[in-house]
């Protein structure tokens, strides 16, 4: 078995951490990447379940020594899980998750606290209490940073969960990061929030990609796409006559505008695009590969306008390539859309790994206050807030705008 804790003298090349909301496994293949070893992987869906189970049994590289339950984390104890892999309360120095992003998340209803899930980080405090380790890492939606309490203000509910942690003796440190600076074909923004009881702040990996092509440039869906080769018949997916029409009106990265709500600000409408009806422009990183089977669509020189497939999709979270995913096609769509993607998890795990190691005899932190969130997140928040003052109470109360066709395109990104 890997280390859990490091001791003065031992062989620190592996560090053990637990894995809660496993899903796929996206965050834990990069962090075995990076020198960890996943101990304990649990998650309550039964094709993430079966996922991790078969890959652990055919992929030598990933969850050799991890135990993988399916298990309901309100249900977990720190007990059963040590009890599982053979460790006492405190070796193991890390708790890692992705707790449901749906409660917060854009493309939901954002019921935030009051949808159960919201509430299963509360499970992942206890749990790092039981098991008394040393740092956690989660990662969510962007929506978690500008996300309403139960207060209602814009920016409380990442203030609660940050509050719980440092009630549970973690200082937390919070960044955002876009996927596609750190070398992923995809440009999804995603919020990391880092806990730590000993040492100090974490140092994020420093971008390696950019967008404007100094240095390195951002890597395009087409150059990423070339590794997956031919598709199979059944992976092909078209869309009906009625849709392929509206794609047809399209130019590479224009989608068809849903209907808006008007605001006191914008009298045309807050609009979006409708879902499923976007042609992706591969010259660019993807736009975020979501959960659902609502993929963009891509014009492929040889099989006409077709939906990015699964296969397609895991390549663009840069999953390994012979990584499998179980379930049905709508399974395995949800099961890549919600991961971390391996590459990010890996670039993020070298610098804690190197955290870590620099800072494990040290004593514990002191908490006493919430370290305050970086200018550019307090922005954010800020923003939020007065876009809010402004547009709020018109946008509750106007109905959608039926008068926008749904023909009608727009150019834009995700």
């Amino acid at each position: 078995m890997a280390l859990g804790w490091p001791r003065k003298g031992a062989d620190m090349r592996k560090i053990g951490f637990i894995s809660l909301f496993s899903g796929a496994g996206g965050l834990d293949i990069g962090l075995e990447d990076a020198g960890f070893s996943c101990l304990y992987a649990s998650d309550i869906d039964a094709a993430a379940h079966q996922t991790l189970v078969a890959n652990k049994a055919r992929d030598p590289l990933h969850l050799n020594d991890a135990v993988i339950e399916r298990a309901d984390v309100s249900l977990l104890t720190g007990e059963h899980i040590l009890d599982e892999i053979g460790a006492v309360r405190g070796q193991v120095p890390l708790l890692v998750g992705g707790p449901p992003c749906q409660s917060w998340s854009s493309a939901g209803h954002q019921k935030g606290w009051l949808d159960p899930r919201g509430r299963l980080f509360d499970d992942f405090v206890r749990l790092a209490n039981e098991l008394d380790v040393r740092w956690l890492m989660f990662e969510n939606v962007r929506g978690l940073l500008t996300a309403r309490g139960p207060d209602g203000v814009p920016g409380s509910a990442l203030g609660l969960i940050r509050t719980k942690l440092l009630d549970a003796g973690f200082q937390t440190q919070v960044s955002l990061l876009n996927a596609a600076d750190y070398g992923i074909p995809q440009r999804r923004v995603r919020l990391v929030v880092f806990g730590y009881r000993i040492g100090d702040q974490l140092q994020f990996p420093q971008p390696s990609h950019n967008k404007a092509g100094l240095g390195k440039p951002w890597i395009s869906m087409s150059k990423a796409l070339e590794a997956v080769g031919a598709l199979e018949q059944s992976e092909v997916i078209r869309p009906n006559e009625k849709l392929f029409s509206e794609l047809c009106q399209l130019r590479p990265g224009m989608g068809v505008k849903s209907p808006g709500k008007q605001e006191a600000t914008r009298p045309g409408g807050h609009w979006g695009y409708k879902q499923g009806a976007f042609i992706a422009d591969t010259d660019r990183p993807a736009r975020t590969v979501t959960a659902n089977p609502q993929q963009d669509w891509v014009i492929d020189q040889a099989l006409g306008i077709r939906r990015l497939c699964p296969r397609e999709c895991a390549t663009l979270q840069t999953f390994p390539r012979e990584w499998i995913f179980v379930g049905k096609r709508t399974d395995q769509y949800r099961l890549i859309g919600n991961a971390v993607p391996p590459l990010l998890a890996r670039q993020i795990g070298e610098a804690l790994r190197e955290h870590v190691l620099k800072s494990w005899q040290q004593s514990r932190t002191s908490v006493v206050s919430l370290q305050p969130l970086a200018p550019k997140l307090q922005a954010a928040i800020q923003y939020t807030a007065k876009e809010e003052q402004r547009n709020g109470a018109s946008r509750r109360l106007a109905p959608n705008r039926r008068g926008i066709g749904r023909s009608e395109v727009a150019l834009g990104s995700r």
